[in-house]
């Protein structure tokens, strides 16, 4: 790693009042020092006297130097691509992150380490009086003594940081996770199984943890592969199940993708396939919990799975939780047959199915038109947290018909194709990230050179997506979580449609938002006037 090792001086200890007065770095790279930086910096203020007698910055060495808004951005330019080390982070970079949001500077996003923290579990009490730079340095044997000068405590805490690290590889700490955790060790299984993490690439992508038998023991995804997959191995990681399958595993197998995207969407499949014992075993793709309304005279009732609608089934969802679906059901009974209505139709009752179906699926106003009637009693009467319970109800109705709205929607597509200008990192090239979706499933990703064209690639990726095209039965509601990622993905900013067979359109603003149950108790308010 190449660090930047930055010290400040100020005009006292608040980053938002107080401001620097001097600035030193070193920059160093496997244990050499590659540059320097040093800077006086007019404060615009006058300096404390006894600021002045601590640090033996006046106010008339520092007239004429330039402000802190030149200074920093060369400044960041010097510590470009590095990690910041300090001695008490927190003051220093506290001071330069504010400095960066008063003058309008974009803050980087540096890795950030604290040798005043790593001292304290590295030197213990009984080795050192206290764990201030003078004394730390004092006792590695810095070649610089600090005295409350920028460049001069920059330099001794490269020698304080140097004897942290030697000390820290002396019991196993090798990368940089290693000086920017807390004061917890790895396990000792972490330890041993760290070599597994060598050789991760970087970037999106899914990776899984393979046992002796080749079973596969845990599976996920990142954007970054490299650094995630190494965070398995450091004392970061504290989930149990995680951690009980670490002594089993025998290597980690990756799969580099195009975006967090496809990444999302492998893992979900390989959950659903694999059934790993570390992963939630509730991540099957056509599990939820879901309001169905039964064909024919058949009312209402919870469902875990989805099944075709081409019989005159409805379903909504899936809910957030099973706890929605009983009061749902009160809720959609009493709108559709009357206050009275506690277990469903009655016998010869043709016109429930009917209703209740459209209020599910295409137009609520007949659910919201008796909520909005009883929320305006209810406020009336001051019953106002029976009103909120009653909203909240219609709320997650109105949120479940959405979904499914869009998931009948999407499913009905057999072939979208939609490209997105994207880079996985802001060092990376920009490609055209492509995705051919067929029924509401990923049927294959293309990452295409940003000269490229998109539209070219149309019947290649009918081609290789072919596999996917009979996979979607019942509806995509059985792959509602990658159906949802899907979406999610169409509505984000830059996306474009370069092709559709058939028809695919998603409302704006559909029925099934909370603005129409505010607009019929708007109503309800009229009608009383």
């Amino acid at each position: 790693m190449e660090f930047v090792v930055v010290d400040l001086e100020t005009t006292g200890t608040s980053a938002d009042s107080d401001a620097i007065t001097e600035i030193g770095a070193v920059r160093v790279l496997g244990g050499e020092v590659t540059g320097e930086f040093q800077t006086f910096v007019d404060p615009q203020r006058p300096i404390p006297a006894y600021i002045a007698r601590l640090t033996g910055i006046n106010d008339r060495m520092v007239a004429g130097a330039p402000t802190i808004s030149a200074v920093l951005p060369m400044f960041l330019e010097f510590a470009r691509g590095t990690v910041l080390v300090a001695h008490n982070a927190k003051f220093d970079i506290g001071f330069l992150r504010a400095a960066a949001a008063r003058t309008d500077y974009a803050w980087p996003k540096h890795t950030v380490v604290d040798t005043l923290t790593l001292a304290r579990r590295t030197f213990p009490r009984g080795e050192v009086q206290n764990h201030r730079l003078g004394t730390l340095a004092a006792h590695v044997g810095a070649t610089v003594v600090p005295n409350h000068r920028a460049l001069s405590d920059a330099r001794a805490t490269v020698d304080v940081l140097h004897e942290i690290i030697a000390r820290l590889g002396g019991i196993g700490g090798t990368h940089l996770y290693d000086l920017t955790r807390s004061g917890k060790q790895a396990t000792p299984a972490q330890l041993r199984k760290r070599h597994l993490a060598d050789g991760i690439p970087p970037g999106p992508g899914v990776y899984t943890f393979i046992g002796a038998d080749g079973a596969v023991l845990y599976v996920g995804k990142s954007m970054n592969l490299r650094s995630r997959v190494r965070s398995y191995f450091s004392p970061s990681e504290t989930r149990r199940k995680v951690l009980d399958i670490i002594p089993l595993t025998e290597r980690v197998d990756v799969i580099e993708c195009a975006s967090d995207t496809e990444a999302s969407i492998r893992e979900l499949r390989m959950i659903a396939e694999q059934r790993p014992p570390a992963n939630r075993q509730g991540l099957r793709p056509s599990a939820g919990h879901w309001l169905r309304l039964g064909a024919g005279a058949a009312g209402l009732r919870a469902a875990r799975t989805t099944k075709p609608e081409d019989d005159g089934t409805v379903q909504i969802g899936p809910l957030r939780s099973h706890h929605h679906v009983e009061p749902m059901r009160s809720l959609l009974y009493r709108s559709i047959l009357g206050p009275d209505a506690q277990f469903g139709p009655t016998r010869g009752d043709d016109s429930f199915h009917q209703r209740m179906r459209r209020a599910m699926t295409t137009d609520p106003s007949e659910v919201l038109d008796d909520v909005a009637h009883r929320l305006r009693a209810l406020t009336t009467s001051g019953r106002f947290e029976d009103a909120a319970q009653l909203r909240e109800r219609t709320e997650a109705f109105l949120e479940a018909a959405a979904r499914a709205q869009r998931l009948r929607e999407i499913a009905e597509v057999p072939f979208i194709v939609a490209t997105r200008r994207h880079r996985v990192s802001e060092s990376s090239p920009w490609i055209w990230e492509t995705l051919a979706i067929r029924h509401g499933r990923l049927g294959a990703v293309l990452a295409l050179p940003s000269h490229g064209d998109p539209v070219a690639s149309v019947e290649h990726l009918r081609r290789i997506s072919a596999d996917e095209a009979d996979k979607h039965a019942p509806l995509c509601f059985g792959y509602w979580g990658e159906a949802e990622l899907i979406l999610h993905w169409l509505q984000q900013d830059g996306v474009r449609i370069v092709h559709v067979d058939g028809d695919w359109s998603s409302p704006a603003t559909g029925a099934f938002d909370l603005g129409a149950l505010s607009r019929a108790f708007a109503r309800t308010a009229a009608a009383t006037d």
